[in-house]
């Protein structure tokens, strides 16, 4: 027996004694520290000691480290092992394996850039010419930009197109689009494209000569520019000779009908297609107008011969079954629709039709009939009042694992702390909700707000089942500053954090589509440098300022307020609204832009539900 008690106790001191080592991160950091302060030899001195102790530890498995390594060799000129580090591989971040369409990478063009210099400097002309124009892209990233502009610079020393592109691309001057050749233009008018500025991109495919002589994919991007451009009428006549196999010139000529409100030609152009890639969308196309003129049946009739039901075309139909007032096809697909898509911003609504029709309401779809802002703060309420709270287990094991991830934050690198949450050295388990919550604890505890937002991101679909875990995915970042600004401005806090939401995702440097920090403000409006509005209090004053007057000019319509101040006087006015500032959202053409302002929409209330 005291065998026995001699065992257990050793167990249970090993549990005790269970720790996690973070030692490899430490050091590596100190090598990072060190070079910051451009002490080049004792950081080569700490990498050393760090390869040589932790082979096995991720940053440097993963190749982050040796980019960092290389780039102290850099620094100290030993270029050939700072070409060596360099060529050996470039970290690979999960979120870059994870996208979908065009792949851009920040480690690529850093590395890229480093490389180029290197070259330069080792007056290897041409390896160094092949590296910077890399750099310069037919395509728009914000992380690129800095990059893009130094190698441009350095570049028109060789060749003047160079120097065009920038004052084209940086400093708007258009005039000089004349001086280059039609690949140049072309890839100018991709790139403004992507950047949504789309007059910059018609005049440029203009300068390609007629619309008969531009390349298949320069009339789609020519077309959908001035769809965005609402020339409708110019696309119809540009469209007037597709033909049944040209299925993306048909669909866009539709989009121009449906735009005119012309649905009748509208739905004749949609079913004209028959290529398998629009053909599903078409019929989605198709089934919105018949929702929108309120001819359910033949909604009903259209969705539901579509083979491939996707999100959208579930929720459209679910839309119809309620319209319908069809109980039994609304609860089958409803029960299928909230396992498949629970973070869907319908799913509040269709739960409260589905809780009032198995309680036998007599006014079970009377909700359907709201508008938007209406319908969802009285669905998002009911929503967070009707869903349980989650178990939340602070194990011993948790403990530890969140004093690790913080002791890796406590370095203030948001890089590492996302690296020691992919690595394996850590028993994190991503399919467990409660490891969900120690990771994104570490992130807020150490104050990466922008890295935190984004990795929640992934987490959504299992923190939206429970009222307690929701502020993850409506966080309340920035309390002090909101609330000083909201104090002195007299707004609702719940509008200027749907403004950061979705103008920002919480990224203080944000600097995307000519706007600047937290709030999004228009570049045309800012008095001083870019960077001086990456200052959290400044950016929230001045972004909350300009959120005041459009408030105060819609008298307090908070849905108004959010569209004009997100997207512009211009769009607001091509909306209709209701009399009350209500919208409805079967008006709006643009199924993309229709799914934004639901999130806007849906944005603003969950943030009133839960914290007011």
């Amino acid at each position: 027996m005291r065998y026995l008690y001699l065992i257990i106790l050793t167990i249970m001191l090993g549990i005790r004694s269970f720790s996690y080592n973070v030692d490899d991160y430490i050091f590596f950091n100190k090598a990072l520290e060190a070079n910051k302060k451009e002490d080049y030899k004792n950081s080569l001195f700490y990498y050393e000691i760090y390869q040589k102790n932790f082979p096995y530890s991720y940053p440097l498995t993963s190749n982050y480290a040796k980019y960092y390594i290389a780039k102290n060799y850099m620094d100290m000129k030993k270029y050939d092992e700072a070409l060596l580090f360099f060529s050996r591989a470039v970290y690979v971040p999960e979120s870059y394996v994870k996208q979908e369409l065009k792949k851009t990478n920040y480690f690529q063009y850093r590395r890229d850039y480093n490389v180029a210099k290197i070259y330069q400097l080792k007056n290897d002309k041409n390896r160094s010419i092949e590296y910077y124009k890399r750099l310069v892209t037919d395509y728009y990233d914000p992380q690129l930009e800095p990059y893009e502009k130094k190698a441009l610079k350095i570049l028109e020393k060789t060749n003047e197109k160079y120097r065009y592109i920038y004052e084209i691309k940086y400093q708007n001057n258009l005039k000089l689009i004349d001086k280059l050749d039609k690949n140049e233009l072309s890839n100018l008018a991709n790139y403004f494209y992507e950047k949504k500025e789309y007059e910059k991109t018609v005049e440029i495919l203009d300068k390609l000569g007629s619309y008969n002589e531009k390349k298949v994919n320069q009339k789609i991007i020519y077309l959908e520019s001035l769809l965005k451009l609402d020339e409708n009428k110019k696309v119809i006549e540009l469209t007037k000779d597709a033909r049944v196999g040209e299925a993306n010139f048909l669909f866009i000529r539709a989009v121009a009908y449906e735009q005119n409100k012309d649905y009748s030609r509208a739905i004749y152009n949609y079913e004209k297609i028959q290529d398998i890639k629009f053909k599903d969308r078409a019929a989605f196309r198709i089934g919105r107008i018949y929702y929108k003129i309120e001819d359910y049946d033949k909604a009903k009739e259209v969705i539901e011969k579509v083979t491939q039901k996707n999100e959208r075309i579930d929720s459209l139909l679910l839309d119809v079954y309620i319209k319908l007032q069809n109980r039994k096809k609304f609860m089958e697909l409803y029960v299928e629709f909230k396992n498949k898509y629970p973070e869907n911003s319908n799913t509040g609504l269709y739960y409260m039709v589905y809780t009032k029709l198995m309680e036998k309401d007599s006014n079970s779809w009377q909700l359907a009939n709201y508008n938007i802002f209406y319908a969802s703060n009285y669905v998002v309420r009911n929503y967070v009042n009707s869903i349980t709270d989650f178990e939340i287990k602070n194990t011993y094991k948790e403990e530890v694992l969140r004093d690790a991830l913080t002791q890796i934050g406590a370095l203030k690198n948001p890089e590492l702390l996302e690296l020691a949450v992919q690595s394996n050295n850590f028993d994190l388990d991503t399919e467990t909700i409660q490891d969900k919550i120690t990771i994104m604890n570490s992130y807020i505890d150490s104050k990466f707000y922008k890295e935190s937002f984004k990795k929640v991101k992934t987490f959504k679909r299992e923190f939206y089942r429970y009222r307690n875990l929701l502020h993850y995915v409506y966080p309340k970042y920035y309390r002090e500053e909101v609330q000083n600004t909201r104090k002195k401005y007299l707004v609702p806090q719940s509008l200027i954090y749907t403004i950061m939401y979705i103008e920002s995702g919480f990224d203080n440097e944000n600097d995307k589509f000519e706007r600047v920090g937290l709030m999004g403000i228009p570049k045309k409006l800012i008095k001083n440098k870019d960077e001086y509005y990456y200052n959290p209090q400044i950016n929230i004053e001045t972004g909350t300022e300009i959120l005041k007057k459009i408030y105060d000019k819609h008298n307090g319509m908070i849905l108004k307020t959010l569209i004009e101040y997100i997207y512009g006087e211009k769009v607001l006015k091509g909306l209709n609204f209701e009399l009350d500032g209500d919208l409805k959202l079967e008006t709006i053409v643009d199924e993309k832009f229709q799914t934004e302002i639901e999130e806007i929409v849906y944005t603003y209330a969950f943030y009133s539900a839960i914290y007011n």
